[in-house]
């Protein structure tokens, strides 16, 4: 199945332990968007979150065009199960999750100074309006093409968070490394639910990237271009195991002369994670092990140069 406009993905390579098997950990629960409930199988898994370190908030929307958004977060719990998720982290400040109208904008963005990951109902509105009412020739279904990419904005939102609690510090531009941690994690899920974000994800940097004007600000921009974002996430998707998606070499949608670095590309956000965020994780000792395992390098991987 293909990634992107035309899209694809699932899971880390093969250790022995991934996220989901690591009792304590709601890293991967958080993306279960289809449970409609706290007590599905990801939210059984959770222990020993701390409730003080996260809240949720939900704006009820005035502009009734956005009730059913907010009537499906709230009944599946989004903002709670990524909250509950990051709250595994020993964080210096409690963080917010926010639901909001933002006066037509479609945005979403971590505020420092006050602790908030704001996430509009415009933008999940466009989500919605770019995804393809049937599922694509590619493969890529509208609910793939919705869950994924609401959820990579709310992981990459949280990294940006993350990384101010923790001052964690970042050589290169922020917000690639927030792309590289939220995609990290979001390849560590279980098959369908790696694939979910993979493809829907793809299909969104690709739908954005066939219309980005290719003028001065899109280069000067924060971020990177909407094809580049789309790149960067198929090129860590190849590196994290090169069997599993090797269909992403080979249908085209990621050129070879990128692929052969990918695997130390995948490797290099490995080995950061591990340094710099693992440490910081509440789990007791035997769990950060087993994360540790998990976010290990691809068998095979090559050596830095």
């Amino acid at each position: 199945m293909p990634i992107g406009a035309d899209g694809a993905g699932r899971a880390c390579p093969a250790p022995s332990v991934t996220i989901r098997d690591v009792a304590g950990t709601a890293l991967c629960c958080a993306i279960i968007l289809g449970s409609t409930g706290p007590t599905g199988a990801g939210a059984r898994g959770l222990r020993h979150p701390d409730r003080q370190a996260t809240r949720v908030v939900y704006d009820a929307p005035k502009d009734q065009a956005y009730r059913e958004i907010y009537a499906i977060m709230r009944e599946r719990r989004v903002l709670e199960r990524v909250a509950t998720a990051f709250s595994l982290f020993k964080l210096s400040r409690r963080l917010t999750y926010r639901l909001t109208a933002c006066s037509g904008e479609p945005n979403a963005w971590y505020d420092p100074r006050i602790h908030t990951i704001t996430t509009c109902y415009e933008l999940i509105d466009s989500i919605r309006n770019v995804a393809p009412a049937e599922t694509s020739p590619a493969g890529v279904s509208r609910d793939e093409a919705i869950r994924g990419p609401v959820l990579q904005i709310l992981f990459h939102e949280s990294s940006h968070a993350i990384f101010h609690l923790l001052r964690v510090p970042i050589l290169g531009r922020e917000e690639d490394a927030a792309d590289q941690v939220a995609a990290l994690v979001l390849l560590h899920l279980g098959p369908a639910d790696a694939r979910t974000v993979v493809n829907g994800s793809g299909y969104f940097f690709a739908s954005l990237g066939k219309r980005e004007p290719l003028d001065r600000g899109a280069f000067a921009d924060a971020h990177g271009l909407s094809w580049q974002r789309f790149y960067n996430l198929a090129c860590l998707a190849y590196g994290s195991d090169r069997r599993r998606y090797g269909y992403i070499v080979e249908k085209g949608f990621l050129p070879t002369e990128r692929a052969t670095a990918c695997e130390e590309e995948y490797g290099q956000v490995a080995d950061a994670f591990q340094a710099l965020l693992v440490p910081h994780l509440r789990a007791p000792p035997r769990q950060g092990q087993a994360l540790r395992r998990a976010f290990a390098k691809p068998p095979g991987a090559r050596p830095r140069r």
